[in-house]
Order: C-alpha cells, then sequence, then structure tokens
C-alpha cells in the first residue's frame, strides 16, 4: 500500500503546505540568486582594486593624467617666460646698453672740440680775420705796405704763413723746370674774398726724390715737399709747378690805391711741410693739424 500511501499524499496535499513549500522553494531560489549576483559584483570591484591587471591600468592613467598635467603648462610656461624674457629683458638690456654704451664711447673715441680764437687785423689797407685754435699764437706784425707773419703751433713750430701784398711777383730761380705735382685735396673757403671772390684750401704734393740736384738749390730739407694754401677756386688743380712757387693766392679790395696804381692787394696764406717720402705727406694729409691748419685758411676773410 506504499504506492497508495504516495499517491494520496500527492492527492491530498493541502493548500497551506503547498503555498508554505511554493514559499520556501522561492525563497530559496531568491537566495540563490543574490548570492550569484552578489559574487561577480563584489569581484569586480575588488579584482580592479587589487588584481595585478587593474594596476598598470590605474599607474598607467595616472601618469597619462599627470603627463599632459606637467607638459601643458611646459609649453605655456616656455612661451610665457621667453615673452617675459624677451620683451622685459630685450627692451630693458638695449635701450639701457645703447644709450649707456654711444654717448659714453662717442665723447671718448673724438676728440674734445677745439676751441678757437678770432686775429684779426689790418695790412696795407686791407682788413681781415680769420680762427685759430687757442692754444696757437701769431707771431710779427704787419706794416703799411704788408708783410707776412707766422702762424705758430702750441710747441712753437711755425704752421702756416700770411702774407699781405701791395705787389706780387715770381722769378724762375735756378732753375725754370716744372717738375709734377700730386694734388692732394681742396677744402671750401668760408667767405668770399672781396675782388677775387670764392676761394678753395688746396694741398700739392712734389716729389724731388730724383732731383737731388733741384731740391739742393732750393733748400729743401727733405724729398717731398706739402703746400696747402688759400687758392682762387677757379683754378683748376695743377699738374706741374715751380718747386718755390707751389701755392695759391687770392685778391682782397681796399678802395685805396697803392704806389703802383691798384687798389687790390694780394692775399698768401700757406702751410708748407717737408716730408722724406710721398707717402708720409699723404698720411699727414689726414692728421689733426693738417684739418686745423685747412680750418684756419678756409675761415679767412677779407
Amino acid at each position: 500500500m506504499t504506492p497508495v500511501l504516495r499517491d494520496r499524499g500527492a492527492v491530498h496535499m493541502s493548500p497551506t503546505t503547498s503555498r508554505s513549500t511554493r514559499v520556501l522553494g522561492a525563497a530559496a531560489a531568491a537566495l540563490l540568486l543574490l548570492a550569484s549576483c552578489g559574487t561577480p559584483g563584489g569581484e569586480n570591484p575588488s579584482g580592479e582594486g587589487t588584481s595585478p591587471a587593474a594596476s598598470p591600468t590605474t599607474v598607467a592613467e595616472s601618469p597619462a593624467d599627470s603627463a599632459p598635467t606637467t607638459q601643458s603648462p611646459a609649453p605655456t610656461t616656455g612661451p610665457t617666460e621667453g615673452s617675459t624674457a624677451g620683451p622685459t629683458e630685450n627692451p630693458t638690456g638695449t635701450p639701457t646698453a645703447s644709450p649707456t654704451g654711444t654717448p659714453t664711447a662717442s665723447p671718448t673715441a673724438s676728440p674734445a672740440p677745439v676751441e678757437l680764437v678770432t686775429y684779426s687785423g689790418t695790412a696795407a689797407d686791407a682788413a681781415f680775420a680769420f680762427e685759430l685754435p687757442a692754444t696757437w699764437s701769431v707771431d710779427g706784425e704787419f706794416s703799411d705796405v704788408g708783410g707776412t707773419v707766422a702762424v705758430l703751433g702750441p710747441d712753437g713750430a711755425p704752421v702756416g704763413h700770411l702774407s699781405v701784398l701791395i705787389a706780387w711777383g715770381a722769378e724762375c730761380g735756378p732753375d725754370c723746370s716744372m717738375p709734377p705735382v700730386t694734388h692732394l685735396g681742396d677744402v671750401p673757403g668760408g667767405v668770399p674774398l672781396s675782388s677775387s671772390g670764392q676761394f678753395v684750401v688746396r694741398s700739392v704734393a712734389m716729389d724731388l726724390t730724383s732731383a737731388p740736384e733741384l731740391r739742393n738749390a732750393y733748400g729743401w730739407p727733405d724729398a717731398v715737399r706739402l703746400v696747402t694754401s688759400l687758392t682762387d677756386a677757379d683754378s683748376p688743380p695743377p699738374t706741374a709747378m715751380l718747386p718755390h712757387v707751389l701755392y695759391g693766392l687770392g685778391t682782397v679790395e681796399t678802395g685805396v690805391v697803392a704806389p703802383n696804381g691798384i687798389t687790390y692787394r694780394t692775399v698768401i696764406f700757406s702751410s708748407v711741410h717737408d716730408f722724406p717720402s710721398l707717402e708720409a705727406a699723404r698720411e699727414y694729409t689726414g692728421s689733426e693739424q693738417h684739418q686745423q691748419v685747412e680750418a684756419m685758411i678756409a675761415s679767412f676773410r677779407a
């Protein structure tokens, strides 16, 4: 009757028992479902934090995040420092160095301005004036018929001669040959002369190295003579001259009739230097003294 008992249990199962059984089964299933869902959920967070595979991922992301942060300021800082350093240093350095260097170097490199004085007088009824350095002096006096005075440098050596004459003439001398000359430049005069007008300050040099007998005849101490003189601007640079007449001249009007019946006076304002070679004479024309001589003669007015 075992079969009857099974059938009876199956057939006569109470509703309460069946409901309880279903509830218990559902509860058990729910527990199993919760357990199965809870396990993956708990492993994943735990695994991401502790697994070796997760650590590199976290570490890799951290440098990656910090790298852009570190490099991003670098480019930003670079240009910022460059623009700050560039504009700040360059404007500060350039203006400061330029104004400080240029004004300081210029006065040091260039010679100090030369103080000038005016020498004026009257010679053979011709009133005249010119400027010369304050350290130079004029030696001699003019008379009613003119004459010659010397301009002396700081050491007392002659640097120029001024002659104002009623009459002027030149002879050939011991030899009438006219050796070649080298024209070493003209400087424009300042105020035109009252008779001959515009003039220049001309420098010419004659080299008698190959003519010692001629040099001795004129008493030259060296082979080359350099003459700088007031010259009529209409006279072209010469190619040959008499050894004892290497200078030019000008004329000034006085309105006073001289014994020879003329009213103008002849002016010869010149500077003479002797050198052992033409190269030495040419080099001297670049000196400060030569430029001062040119300026002095160019300032002559009468």
